[in-house]
């Protein structure tokens, strides 16, 4: 009975683990699961590790104490561990290890999830958005420059608008030592485009993931560009040579999965802000409003989670990733790729099409989608009859398909007129971002937001907002330069306006 009371006791108490110099406390609680641990449970490098980094890093070792990394017994050297063929490894206390944690690393014990993932468009978004960078000169760090003008090497001196240098109080600060700043940065006056992939890099290649760079390296530490580490996006190009990285959705140390399946956590990081608001979109809909006042009550830390039973409204995990029910049977198992639910591409500014598998990505040929968009809305379709009837999710996919040809014709005007703007050779750098935002910033939203309910995303930020864009330039902007019978093949009414405006001055005598 004595035992038994003092049992209950540690479970009532939620007991926390700490560690003390290098003891290891017995009784456990990682995410409410509860077992045994000592030291000689990890290999000796990683105690090694712990010993050092509980007084150096704590949040670092306590946060892996709550993850299912610790249970099972894996330490920090298991993941950290490399060898001299890793242009990031170096040697630290005796050990060779990186400071970068790859799929490749991951993939030594989650083969499967890391082949799901490495094939998909998720982790090679770096890839594709370097490339599309380079292709089309429009992107990114590019189109800031184009729209002011400015060459790339243009000089960016440190000043302030009273034109005092602030240069020095730069490089005397005490972090400068330890930053990776590298050549074309180390200068009072740096060239734009130098400086522009700053706000590009921790921008735009947060969440597409950067091409990481190494600016030093000696035996015993490894300095990276700060301009590509740490952004921790999804689809980073590492030093090993690997692509993609786990972290962007599971943050270290823990990993938990309830940080995934809360949506903000992990998918909000990036699929937000104006140009692809999903997560706010998410958050406005009927499904958030559900799962944002009463999240709290479900584990979200389980495995596999099922409809009804773990969750009573869904995430962006449960939806494009997790595992589909029929009854108490599994019809589709949980996956590492996001998109297997998409019929549509839709997360392209110029250009939305099904999914085709084999099918070539227009930014990046090499890459091919790996699922059919057909079977992907079997998929989901499975998904959102696990809590609704077939006409009911039937009558949301439909409604979304139907948009999308009204959507693409004002996006085929905005085009068609800036072809026509250069061919005539009157077009300007503010026209290629106005189409830009046309296409990125009104059309793809309202698109992605047609298959995720939020009414104000699907009207007033977009379809009307993509319309009267479009409208505003083709009057203020195009119909000067072009003339309004052009514009009045797209906006009949302009031509009008023109005619009674004109036939409005001569009767007033207006110049």
């Amino acid at each position: 009975m004595r035992k038994l009371l003092k049992t209950a006791t540690l479970f009532g108490a939620g007991m926390v683990f700490i560690i003390s110099g290098s003891s290891f406390a017995k009784t456990e609680d990682v995410n409410g699961m509860f077992y045994t641990s000592t030291k000689e449970n990890f290999s000796k490098e990683s105690q090694a590790c712990i010993e050092c980094h509980i007084k150096k890093t704590q949040f670092v070792v306590n946060d892996w104490k709550r993850s299912a990394h610790y249970k099972f017994k894996v330490g920090c050297y298991e993941c950290h561990k490399s060898d001299k063929s890793n242009p990031a490894a170096y040697e630290h206390h005796g050990f060779i290890i990186s400071t970068i944690v790859t799929p490749k690393s991951c993939s030594k014990c989650h083969p499967k999830i890391v082949k799901e993932y490495t094939e998909s468009i998720h982790a090679h978004s770096g890839l594709i958005a370097q490339k599309a960078e380079a292709k089309s000169g429009g992107n990114f760090a590019v189109i800031v420059l184009k729209a002011l003008g400015w060459k790339a090497d243009r000089p960016i001196p440190h000043k302030n608008t009273y034109g005092e240098s602030t240069w020095k109080d730069i490089v005397n600060d005490p972090v400068w030592e330890y930053a990776g700043v590298p050549k074309e940065l180390q200068s009072p006056a740096p060239p734009a485009g130098a400086v522009v992939k700053i706000f590009a890099n921790w921008g735009c290649y947060s969440c597409h993931g950067t091409k990481i760079k190494i600016v030093k390296k000696t035996k015993d530490r490894v300095v990276f560009d700060f301009r590509t580490w740490p952004m921790v996006g999804a689809g980073a190009i590492n030093p090993d040579g690997s692509i993609g990285n786990c972290a962007a959705c599971h943050p270290f140390h823990s990993f938990r999965l309830k940080i995934v399946r809360a949506g903000i956590g992990a998918c909000g990081r990036c699929h937000e802000s104006e140009d692809h608001p999903n997560y706010e979109m998410f958050g406005k809909s009927m499904h958030g409003a559900m799962f944002l006042s009463q999240f709290n009550e479900w584990n979200l830390d389980k495995p596999v989670l099922k409809a009804g039973v773990d969750y009573f409204a869904p995430t962006c995990d449960s939806c494009h990733m997790g595992a589909v029910f029929k009854g108490d049977k599994m019809i589709y198992a949980p996956t590492h790729n996001p998109a297997s639910i998409c019929k549509w591409k839709l997360g392209m500014w110029k250009l939305v099409f099904v999914r085709k598998p084999g099918k070539p990505h227009p930014a990046l040929p090499s890459v091919k989608y790996p699922t059919d968009g057909l079977e992907n809305r079997k998929r989901a379709f499975a998904v959102c009859t696990q809590c609704h009837s077939k006409q009911w999710a039937a009558n949301c996919f439909v409604g979304g398909d139907l948009s999308i040809g009204f959507l693409d014709s004002l996006r085929r005007i905005a085009f068609d007129v800036e072809k026509e703007l250069e061919k005539q050779g009157v077009a300007t750098p503010l026209d290629r971002k106005i189409v830009r935002n046309i296409g990125a910033m009104a059309v793809r939203p309202t698109e992605i937001a047609m298959f995720h309910y939020a009414p104000g995303y699907i009207w007033w930020d977009g379809a009307f907002r993509a319309a009267t864009e479009l409208v505003e330039w083709l009057e203020g902007s195009v119909a000067p330069r072009l003339g309004a019978d052009y514009v009045s093949k797209y906006v009949p009414w302009i031509k009008t306006y023109e005619e009674k405006l004109k036939a409005y001055k001569e009767t007033h005598h207006i110049e």
